[in-house]
């Protein structure tokens, strides 16, 4: 074996042609660092310099081997820096599950935040149901679910919430009001999709029209939720999460309004403890700083 820094004090050596000079690189004497040439030259079998008054220069096999020795070096720093980029998050590759719409809102703003914060990691997005979402996390498949509702075990975080957006036909004599409210739309029949986070949409339009003699009619559809609002009639209205990032030709969505202001459905991010990614930590501190939230704390490993 040849300790990396005999390489480094040889290389030195022969880049200022004076052992003088290359022990002020290191901060070692002249004689500590001659000395340790020396021993590297034993240890190899060949003189690597030619000593003068004038300095050192490379002999003709210390040519050959200083270019190997500058080669391994090189590398090695560049090792040196791949693991600390890793280390700190700055590079690697980060697996995130959702389901709903990358187009705009609240995730796509942090995504697009942690791609100018850390370029050199590899981000992978999985759309794909809560439970499929979770059972991902569970499994050692993702990194990080960020799905509807809250928290449903391990570690989570809610961040953010996305109004809920009533579409309607562009005749529809509601669009006349400056707001939109739940009662207003009480004799409608609503639209949700069967994939998620439509059975959330529908408890909660139930929650805010059922009464002792009134139930909300619910439908829900097998379809996507942009499919969806092809389904809106004079009657029928459709309700999807995250007003601020629809438009369909032909249709007009409102937020709608409770006694409390605009209904929202709130966004939960969640990760295993044991998952160590330093990427999957340097997003979680990223977004929680973007919202003025304290960094979830990394659990101490003995």
């Amino acid at each position: 074996m040849i300790e990396v820094h005999l390489l480094r004090y040889a290389l030195a050596a022969a880049d200022s042609g004076s052992f003088s000079r290359a022990a002020e690189q290191f901060r070692v004497k002249q004689s500590t660092l001659s000395k340790r040439v020396r021993h590297l030259e034993l240890r190899i079998g060949v003189p690597l310099f030619t000593r003068s008054t004038q300095g050192v220069a490379p002999t003709p096999s210390g040519i050959q081997f200083l270019a190997r020795a500058r080669s391994i070096v090189g590398e090695l720093d560049m090792l040196s820096t791949d693991v600390m980029a890793l280390a700190s998050g700055e590079r690697g590759r980060l697996r995130i599950g959702f389901h709903g719409t990358l187009a705009a809102g609240d995730l796509r703003a942090t995504i697009e935040d942690f791609r100018r914060e850390a370029p050199d990691v590899e981000l992978e997005a999985i759309e794909a149901g809560r439970d499929q979402l979770l059972d991902g996390l569970d499994r050692g498949r993702l990194d990080l679910a960020v799905v509807a509702g809250e928290g449903a075990g391990g570690q989570a975080l809610c961040l953010w919430s996305e109004p809920l957006a009533v579409g309607l036909s562009l005749q529809h004599r509601l669009l006349e009001r400056d707001r939109l409210y739940w009662t207003d739309l009480r004799e409608m029949t609503f639209l949700v999709t069967r994939a998620d986070p439509g059975d959330l949409i529908a408890a909660m339009i139930a929650a805010r029209l059922a009464g002792p003699c009134h139930a909300p009619r619910i439908v829900a559809q097998a379809v996507s939720r942009d499919n969806l609002h092809s389904l809106i009639t004079r009657d029928r209205v459709s309700v999807t999460a995250g007003a601020g990032s629809m438009t369909d030709e032909g249709v007009a969505f409102r937020e709608v309004h409770d006694a409390f202001g605009p209904t929202r459905l709130s966004q939960t991010l969640h990760w295993r403890e044991e998952n160590e990614n330093p990427a999957l930590a340097r997003f979680l501190a990223l977004a929680a700083r973007r919202y003025g939230r304290a960094p979830p704390e990394r659990p101490v490993r003995h």
